[in-house]
């Protein structure tokens, strides 16, 4: 009963991965002896993974532990697999580089896991995260097989040692040395689920052992094979051996029976050739067993029934030697190419129509029957029953259709035939040739519809067609359905939805009710569903609803729907099958964005294909749980099966982080070095049936500023962030369960970026004040550089003064003086009268005032002497000149100094504006303003005069040969203040001038 030692495979190039459907499977918890085996599925899936898929070659040992994860053995090491990922964990520190295959794997109760290498590598022990040496017991060659007896210690087999069993103890390995059985050809081969721990030896007698505490004295049974034999114990207690005899059930041998060997179940004639066998049983009553030369076996001990998998139906090697039984109830073998797995499922193809015709595979469901055509074949499946053939028609069928009344129509490319019903036989030719048949309908009149490329919407009435009328700008019907009251509803041009009833047609245009690209039809009792590339919509008199693909990712590109009497609703789309209670389907249409209970069967079932391309219906049923999905890889049979195994929990977990070229495997206070900046983060969830519909959403909280919000990462197993700054960040990933729903457990990873000298708060408060220092020292060097202008510049003013007060007192104040002169000689003869020398005597004293002011102005432009001013004291006697018309000053606002420069330029603006106002403006009198503002100095001169000539409102301009008014706007200008010359809203002229108070006052 032992599996000849050592194990080696010759190496052999290339893979395959095939996906087909067969038998095989495992138990989860397990069933108590004596008790029913569960309701089998209807089939099992396949799933392959190679070293395309980054699994390991050579497999030779596996096993799952306390947590979920496979554990796998092979020529290139140990594996730790989660249902996605293969990770591979080091050997134990000092371990022979040589001797790297992993020949044996158990699991203990506590969580360990013990593990054999070939080679002289001895046993290692898997405990807290890594890889303990546990020593080499007897100088073993291999270790052949490890099982954990009832106390949680290991049993193991070596290959080429002084004994073949040793035992773990706290002591360290103890030989086992019993004469029940030969020191050098047994091997430990089960433990029961009552404790027993049996034995088989090599062309030898079965033994077992009940434990206790004293010596191991196994107990030999009458049962003896010719060796290479496997034992499998089912889920109702019963014990089966498989051997080069063929399958037999044991007596119970243990319980004290002494019967004659039983004669085989399955003889061994029956099973393909192998060299030795190991088995497992499934929760649902099979055995499984691999026989390392013709792939698996799968066999049903009550009936004999045996099915033969190899690598025609997929196996990724016909040598295949491990084989486990997982708590999901999936079946795992280890092959020399990868590792396969085998899952229950409620799905069954049927390979009995043939390869998919070039047109497509076309079904219609009738009182309880279904028909199916695929190319001129037709065929018919009764309620229950697989299909059979029905007949041949003479061209390939386009499409089926069938109404309430019993026919059946096959529709071909110049006729349509009735296969069954009434009108069988009968033959009713189309009203041209079609070549692009879309889809049929029998309405419950009996009465036949159909829509084609090039002949649009049409129907039987009268022994003839006849073309009903639909309006083109809607586009062609797709689709074709007739609801339970009778009205047509169709699909128009991918567009829209409409419903003729009674010539009364009703359209709802998908681009305004937002559902885009409907594509399929499905009548209920109640309502109608509708696919399409947006999502689900319901029609229920008149009213919409809508599931929104953004809210149920797996409703994208819905094709078909049907919902069983069973309570179940299967929808087709481009995510896969997916199966949903009915009533939780029809509770979402009131709440759209509410998650919704749902299982999928997609592309890790490699029999789900996309939807045909076809517009006609793409799932029917029978009438009961059964329903038929018509895809591009052919027609699937799927029933409302579900495993009634207690659902694994899942664990979700954070792998790795990686950053700089390096990984940091997931732990507390990760911290990364400076100037890190970008991390990838590295998750996974432990699920070895339907890891790949697992879907994740992520966020990531730290230092301010980052959007800590969940995203949607779809199925992908890790992310990536970049532009991080320093500091502490905690990311969390969550995911959903096998009904998609997310789940509030999660995973975690707090991780530190540390801060570069540059990036610390110390370095950038020290660079603040460096900035501040060179700040102020290129404040305090441009004020320098201004000062030094402005001493140029007044250096350049006071030499222009002094050349200007050169030029009056050289020039005009001399001619002036020359001019006062002769007057006074002409005032000194005797010849004028009274009155005229009397006016003569008054000019000359102007003259006199006129000669002393000119004096002083000379004596100021040579003052070199800027100092602060009393603006309103220097203006006073600038108003009080005596001349007419007399000028009025105005002082409001607190007085201030104001800045000599500044208080020049303003003078001379308010003598300039009273020599215009006395010398146009005709006016009778002058007012002055002088206010002294918080934000700005104000002065205006308003006169009641004629005002400015031609002005309408716009800013007067200068008569020519006149240059006060630019002299006036040039002098504003240079004290950066605004001047404003306009007429008075009562008549007169103004001129304002305001001097911001930062130009205007002194400090």
């Amino acid at each position: 009963m032992q599996g000849k030692p050592p194990i080696r495979w010759p190496a052999r190039a290339g893979a395959l991965a095939l996906a087909a459907w067969c038998g095989v499977a495992v138990p989860a918890a397990p069933t108590p002896a004596g008790q029913a085996a569960p309701t089998p599925p209807p089939a099992w899936m396949h799933h392959a993974w190679t070293a395309r898929d980054h699994a390991p070659r050579f497999v030779q040992s596996l096993a799952q532990d306390r947590d979920g994860f496979l554990w796998v053995g092979s020529v290139e090491g140990l594996f730790r697999f989660d249902g996605t990922t293969f990770e591979p964990v080091p050997p134990p520190p000092g371990h022979p580089r040589a001797a790297t295959a992993v020949s044996a794997l158990a699991a203990a109760p506590d969580g360990t896991i013990w593990l054999g290498y070939a080679g002289g590598g001895g046993v290692a022990v898997y405990r807290q995260g890594r890889l303990h040496d546990a020593g080499r017991p007897g100088n073993a060659g291999e270790i052949t097989r490890i099982v954990i007896g009832a106390d949680g210690q290991p049993w193991i087999a070596a290959g080429d040692a002084d004994h073949a069993v040793y035992r773990h103890t706290p002591a360290g390995w103890q030989a086992v040395e019993s004469a029940s059985f030969d020191q050098h050809d047994t091997e430990p081969q089960l433990l029961s689920r009552t404790g027993t721990l049996w034995f088989g030896t090599w062309g030898g007698p079965l033994s077992y052992w009940r434990g206790g505490s004293g010596p191991v004295q196994p107990h030999v049974t009458p049962f003896a094979g010719p060796g290479g034999g496997a034992l499998a114990q089912t889920t109702d207690g019963a014990l089966y051996a498989i051997d080069n005899a063929g399958l037999r059930a044991l007596p119970p041998y243990d319980m004290g029976s002494t019967a004659a060997p039983p004669r085989p179940l399955l003889a061994a004639s029956e099973l393909p050739p192998a060299d030795f066998y190991r088995a497992v049983a499934d929760p649902f009553g099979r055995i499984w067993a691999t026989t390392f030369l013709s792939g698996v076996v799968a066999i049903w001990p009550r009936t004999g029934a045996l099915e033969h998998i190899d690598e025609r139906q997929g196996l990724t090697s016909n040598r295949a030697s491990p084989i486990l039984a997982d708590r999901d109830g999936n079946i795992w073998v280890g092959t020399e190419r990868g590792l396969d797995r085998f899952s229950p499922t409620p799905l069954r193809s049927l390979a009995m129509l043939g390869p998919r015709a070039a047109m497509g595979i076309s079904a219609a469901a009738q009182d309880g029957r279904v028909y199916f055509a695929n190319g001129p074949a037709v065929f018919v499946a009764d309620a229950g029953q697989s299909p059979r053939l029905l007949t041949r028609l003479g061209d390939g069928v386009a499409g089926l259709c069938a109404g309430s009344g019993g026919d059946v129509w096959a529709m071909l490319s110049e006729s349509a035939v009735a296969i069954a019903g009434p009108h069988r036989g009968q033959s009713r030719r189309l009203p041209g040739h079609v070549t692009e048949l879309f889809d049929c309908a029998v309405a419950p009149d009996g009465v036949l519809w159909f829509t084609a490329n090039g002949l649009g919407l049409s129907r039987y009435v009268g022994g003839r067609w006849e073309n009903v009328p639909v309006d083109t700008r809607l586009g062609v019907p797709q689709n074709l359905a007739f609801d339970r009251q009778g009205r047509l509803v169709m699909i128009l041009g991918r567009r829209a939805i409409a419903r003729l009833d009674h010539g009364a047609l009703t359209v709802w245009d998908g681009a305004r009710i937002g559902f885009e690209r409907p594509t399929s039809l499905a009548v209920r009792d109640d309502d109608v569903l509708v696919g399409g590339g947006t999502g689900l919509l319901r029609l229920s008199e008149g009213r919409v609803q809508i599931l929104d693909v953004r809210d149920h990712p797996w409703l994208f590109d819905t094709r078909g729907a049907i919902s069983t009497p069973a309570g179940e609703t299967w929808l087709l789309g481009y995510h896969g099958l997916v199966r949903v209670a009915t009533a939780a389907l029809d509770r979402a249409f009131a709440a759209p964005t509410r998650p919704i209970a749902h299982t999928t069967f997609d592309e890790d079932d490699r029999r789900i294909a996309l939807p045909q391309r076809s517009a006609a219906r793409h799932i029917v049923g029978d009438g009961t749980d059964r329903v038929f999905v018509l895809t591009r890889s052919g027609v699937l049979e799927a029933r409302s099966w579900s495993s009634p195994l207690p659902e694994a929990p899942f664990r979700l977990f954070v792998r790795a982080l990686g950053a700089n070229g390096r990984n940091w495997p997931a732990g507390p206070n990760i911290a990364l070095p400076q100037g890190t900046s970008q991390v990838t983060i590295r998750y996974g969830v432990l699920d070895l049936a339907t890891a790949s519909q697992r879907r994740f959403r992520v966020r990531l909280s730290g230092p301010a500023g980052l959007d800590d919000a969940w995203t949607a990462n779809g199925t992908a197993p890790e992310i990536s962030y970049a532009n991080l700054v320093p500091g502490t960040y905690r990311f969390d990933v969550q995911t959903t369960d096998r009904q998609g729903e997310w789940q509030a457990q999660g995973a975690s990873l707090a991780f530190t970026i540390r801060a570069a000298f540059w990036q610390t708060v110390w370095f950038r408060l020290g660079l603040a004040a460096l900035v501040l220092l060179l700040a102020r020292a290129l404040y305090v060097q441009r004020t320098r550089v201004l000062l030094a202008r402005a001493r140029a510049k007044r250096e350049g003013q006071m030499a222009e003064r002094e050349r200007i007060a050169r030029e009056l007192h050289d020039t005009l104040l001399q001619g002036v003086q020359g001019l006062m002169l002769r007057f006074e000689a002409v005032a000194a003869r005797g010849a004028l009268d009274r009155a005229t020398r009397a006016e003569l005597d008054a000019v000359l004293e102007r003259g006199d005032d006129v000669v002393t002011a000119a004096r002083e102005r000379v004596i100021d432009l040579r003052s070199q002497t800027a100092s602060a001013v009393d603006l309103a004291q220097a203006m006073a006697p600038i108003c009080a000149d005596g001349l007419v018309p007399a000028a009025s000053l105005r002082i409001t606002g607190r007085p201030r100094v104001i800045d000599a420069a500044v208080a020049e330029d303003i003078l001379a603006v308010v003598q300039e504006a009273l020599a215009n106002a006395r010398r146009h403006a005709r006016a009778q009198g002058i007012a002055v303003l002088l206010h002294f503002g918080p934000r700005a100095l104000i002065v205006r001169i308003a006169d009641d005069g004629v005002g400015f000539a031609g002005a309408n409102g716009s800013a007067p301009q200068a008569a020519p040969g006149h240059f006060g008014l630019v002299g006036m706007r040039e002098r504003a200008h240079r004290l950066n203040a605004r001047i404003d010359i306009r007429n008075g809203a009562a008549g007169g002229a103004v001129v304002e001038l305001r001097v911001p108070a930062a130009l205007a006052y002194r400090a």
